[in-house]
């Protein structure tokens, strides 16, 4: 079988849109490009099976809509794999019918969005079927066999109904997945503003056990049980890196890579005692203040965290599941920042029990804590989530528009606060964090150390914030 994997393109319009994020949207204050590990994973599956397979990452390359079908039409495939999202559904859905129009292809979705309403995407659209969470097993399974009896599979059958089969568990034994088919992708144009470019991600471990009701892969896509590879083979996947592509950072993109402590020493261990030296990122909570932890994270090639601080509001904390306290996220903050690690610290807006004083207390405990970087955005009520069900159940949605499902295009009010103040406080979040006198005198030597990548993030911020 010839099988293509798609990163669609966008329909109209000339930005490029980010699908393999935890928040998929267009970019706003800085651009940012980041590689669709989940389908180079699935596409090393399914080669090893004697399968033709081509991904086509329609956003990095630029690709016009025409150019892509062009690619379509010329690869002719028997199955179409296409990641999709709650904001690009409708444009993705577009993409299904166009590609089917032009050759006999069984199209299928995969994400976080068709895992958590599978019915109501085969209703939406005219794909043939949707493959629900981790995707590797099940779908390996349904081009080798079909869709009936495949667990994890909804799908139309001959008479046009949907069937839902029942959900597959998620893989236990990470180690015996292939390592992502990176020779697919054009590795060296995806790219971060505060990771060292070109970079990649790795998956050490899949799924969180928190309960952030806002939080979209654990809730739909991989389980609150953080499932994790062995050391060896995480770093045998690091050698591979190293050895083939010349990327000069990566991030681990699990979900929260330090959750499990023994996990990221062992990891850590690991990569010492093979002298590994690349740099790497990861996130981590706010409130982490295991000086022991932190040490060997440096020491094995750390040097940034992500961390999501949220809110500087205890109860809007306590609303959205957070498990933690402003005190403690002080804490963890201040022993990041002394052991030397580029903070980037991620706060939402909108969340339950916001207030336009909460707003301002956020903002002004984000300047409190003095991350290095930091990340605004408004929350985004992802259908099948927590934080999507307690807004449906009180009536607060001024629509359901899932095109509108991202951050800045707040859909959602309170009867005290407005969507207009939500999607406000972001840009006024920016100028009261980055204006500063402290900012602008780092922003200077940024121009002598990193002048590309300090004018491309300042205008960019410029351009959003004024």
């Amino acid at each position: 079988m010839r099988v293509l994997f798609a990163n669609p393109p966008i329909l109209s319009g000339s930005k490029r849109f980010n699908r393999p994020i935890r928040f998929p949207t267009f970019s706003y204050a800085t651009q940012v490009m980041h590689p669709p590990l989940l389908l180079a994973y699935a596409a090393a599956f399914v080669r090893p099976l004697g399968h033709d397979v081509l991904l086509i990452d329609a956003p990095v390359l630029s690709m016009s809509p025409e150019e892509f079908f062009r690619s379509v039409e010329k690869y002719t495939p028997d199955f179409i794999v296409f990641e999709t999202s709650t904001a690009s559904f409708n444009n993705d859905a577009h993409v299904v019918a166009e590609a089917k129009k032009r050759v006999d292809s069984k199209a299928i979705f995969v994400g976080s969005h068709v895992s958590s309403i599978p019915r109501e995407s085969l209703r939406r659209s005219n794909a043939d079927a949707v493959v629900m969470g981790e995707y590797e097993y099940t779908l390996s399974e349904y081009i080798q066999k079909g869709p009936e009896g495949t667990e994890g599979v909804a799908y139309k059958n001959k008479e046009g109904e949907i069937v839902v089969n029942p959900q597959r568990e998620p893989p236990r034994d990470l180690d015996s997945f292939p390592f992502p088919a990176r020779d697919l992708l054009d590795n060296y144009k995806y790219f971060d503003p505060i990771l060292k470019n070109p970079f990649t991600f790795v998956l050490s471990g899949r799924g969180c056990p928190f309960r952030c009701t806002f939080c979209n892969w654990p809730q739909l896509l991989w389980g609150h049980t953080y499932r994790v590879r062995s050391p060896a083979n995480v770093c045998n996947e690091l050698e591979d890196i190293g050895a083939n592509y010349n990327f000069k950072s990566f991030l681990f993109n699990d979900d929260t890579f330090t959750v499990d402590r023994n996990h990221a020493i062992a990891v850590c261990d690991e990569t010492l005692k093979r002298g590994l030296e690349m740099e790497w990122a990861c996130y981590a909570r706010p409130d982490l203040n295991d000086r022991r932890l932190l040490g060997k994270l440096r020491r094995a090639g750390c040097f940034l965290l992500k961390v999501g601080v949220e809110s500087g509001n205890q109860q809007v904390l306590n609303n959205m599941k957070k498990g933690t306290t402003i005190d403690r996220i002080k804490e963890g903050v201040k022993i990041m920042k002394e052991m030397g690690f580029h903070v980037h610290a991620t706060f939402l807006f909108g969340m339950p029990g916001e207030t336009e004083e909460s707003i301002d207390q956020t903002i002004e405990f984000a300047k409190e804590l003095d991350p290095t970087t930091v990340q605004f955005s408004t929350a985004v009520p992802y259908p099948g989530t927590e934080f999507y069900m307690y807004l449906k159940k009180n009536g607060f949605f001024l629509t359901e528009d899932w095109s509108k499902m991202m951050p800045l295009e707040v859909i959602y009010e309170y009867p005290d606060l407005s969507s207009e103040k939500i999607r406000d406080a972001v840009r006024t979040a920016y100028r009261r964090y980055y204006f500063r006198r402290r900012y602008i005198a780092m922003g200077l030597k940024g121009i002598l150390s990193e002048p590309t990548r300090f004018v491309r993030n300042f205008y960019g911020l410029l351009r959003f914030t004024l």
